[in-house]
Order: C-alpha cells, then sequence, then structure tokens
C-alpha cells in the first residue's frame, strides 16, 4: 500500500472528464505529451504526487471512445463557476512508460478514454518528442475542495502550484489494492517493452 502525502500544493492539469474517470477508478492511467507552453517545450515529470486539477479547454467528444461522451456532457454540466476550481482527486505516479506504438496504447483502451483518432494526434503532436503513459494510483477526497483560480493557473501548460496546500487527510483509495494490482500487471504485459 502506497502512504500518500497528508497535504501537498502541486497541481496536474487534465480533462475534466479524464479526471472524473480516475477518480472513480474506471481509468488508471493518463498519456502526456505536454502542453503548447511547457517548459522547454516538453512535458517533465517534476512530481510523484499531486491533485488532478479539472480542465475544460479542449475536450472533444470526438476524441472519446464512445462510452465517455454521455460523461463529458455530465462533466460540463457540472463545471464550477467561473473563478473556481474544484479538486476532488489526489494522484501518485506508479510507473512510467514511454508509448511507441498507437496499437499498445489501444490494446489497454479499457484503462482510458481516448480514442485511436486522439492516440494518433498525441503520437503526431511534435513527433520527435516521447509520449509518456503515467500509472497512476487515484484517491478520492473525503470532501472536494474549492479554491479561487488564479490567473496563474491558466494556459496550456501541465503543471501548477497552488497558492495553499490542500490536505489529503480522509482520502479514499479509487480501486482497492488487489483490484489495482491485476490492473496494473494487465497494463504492464502490454506496455513494458
Amino acid at each position: 500500500m502506497i502512504e500518500i502525502r497528508s497535504a501537498n500544493n502541486r497541481g496536474l492539469k487534465e480533462w475534466a472528464v479524464a479526471c472524473e474517470a480516475l477518480r472513480d477508478g474506471r481509468q488508471t492511467l493518463l498519456i502526456r505529451k505536454g502542453g503548447i507552453r511547457e517548459e522547454q517545450g516538453m512535458f517533465r515529470i517534476t512530481d510523484k504526487e499531486f491533485f488532478l486539477v479539472p480542465t475544460y479547454d479542449h475536450q472533444k467528444s470526438a476524441q472519446l471512445q464512445t462510452a465517455y461522451i454521455d460523461d463529458l456532457n455530465r462533466t460540463i454540466e457540472r463545471r464550477p463557476p467561473s473563478g473556481t476550481l474544484t479538486v476532488d482527486t489526489y494522484a501518485s505516479i506508479v510507473n512510467i512508460f514511454t508509448a511507441v506504438d498507437e496499437k499498445k496504447l489501444m490494446e489497454v483502451s479499457s484503462e482510458h478514454i481516448w480514442n485511436l483518432d486522439y492516440i494518433k494526434q498525441r503520437f503526431e503532436f511534435n513527433p520527435y518528442d516521447p509520449l509518456y503513459v503515467l500509472i497512476l494510483r487515484t484517491y478520492k477526497l473525503a470532501q472536494p475542495i474549492s479554491v479561487p483560480a488564479s490567473p496563474d493557473y491558466g494556459g496550456c501548460t501541465s503543471w501548477i502550484t497552488l497558492e495553499t496546500e490542500l490536505s489529503t487527510v480522509g482520502a479514499k483509495h479509487s480501486l482497492s489494492d488487489n483490484e489495482f494490482n491485476t490492473r496494473y500487471e494487465q497494463i504492464r504485459s502490454h506496455l513494458e517493452w
């Protein structure tokens, strides 16, 4: 069992629909190449633990597996008021793989929300940069936490530093240890080469 920090101020921005799938244990991995304004133009792993910060920009139903399109619509309906971020999920990185082809990522499509078109787009964007697959252990916070959305949190960057540390006390695993370990081993068998 992984012990997590009791408080943290680091956040990783991700589509709100993906944050919800991770929180609910329907997804266990993220696919990242980075935003157009990343430091030195590439996604870097700066923290092993962080809050998932839902974003509403760039979410498109045409890039989702069919089963997640209704989830996207519900997520948009629940969007917090302008100027507010609502955080309800904490994550720790269990492993990181470098993806080498679309086929391998689609072999683990039960562990993410994206369709083949999106996967191809991620490979084609800055094709010489690596495409990372982050395997996450996620935790649902005891209560969602709303914080003011600082202008510093905007833009096409992945990582943010929240103005205050947020508590993880009382957070519960999204998946049991057994279920997570079983799914992790299945992912690893497809992505480890």
